[in-house]
């Protein structure tokens, strides 16, 4: 395959300050918003929430946890809200299209540091650290 650069996005709208640290994981809802789960370090990272023009929404660093936030992957339901994993809280973070904390899901299944995600029709296929691979039927009417 051969692609053109149509676009690259490293700097806020000022042009000096640096969009990411590590941008780990980058998707593209529907809506046309883009997702970033940016690491800040060994042990702390964000997520960042682009317009597709590339003018920086909102930050989102997770909500009443434990334990450093570190988010490790991103995916959207059918109603573009999103989905992100954190593997030191072991926890799943439903937020709302615009980025606002809605609840945990999958909270009483068990997941242990959850690395990996993808969503597909009504299920949310979810890699843990420890080896395990487990699908949920997700229900997000």
């Amino acid at each position: 395959m051969n692609g053109d650069v149509i676009c690259e996005y490293e700097f806020q709208e000022d042009g000096q300050t640096r969009l990411f640290t590590v941008p780990w994981r980058v998707k593209q809802s529907t809506n046309t918003d883009i997702c970033v789960v940016n690491w800040t370090s060994e042990s702390t990272g964000e997520l960042m929430i682009l317009s597709f023009t590339g003018s920086l929404k909102l930050v989102y660093r997770g909500q009443k946890l434990e334990k450093k936030f570190k988010p490790t992957d991103v995916v959207f339901d059918s109603h573009c809200n999103i989905i992100v994993s954190d593997t030191f809280n072991s926890k799943i973070h439903l937020l709302s299209p615009d980025g606002e904390f809605m609840k945990y899901v999958v909270t009483e299944n068990g997941i242990t540091y959850p690395v990996s995600m993808s969503f597909y029709k009504p299920t949310l296929w979810i890699g843990t650290y420890d080896g395990l691979v487990k699908l949920f039927q997700f229900n997000d009417k």
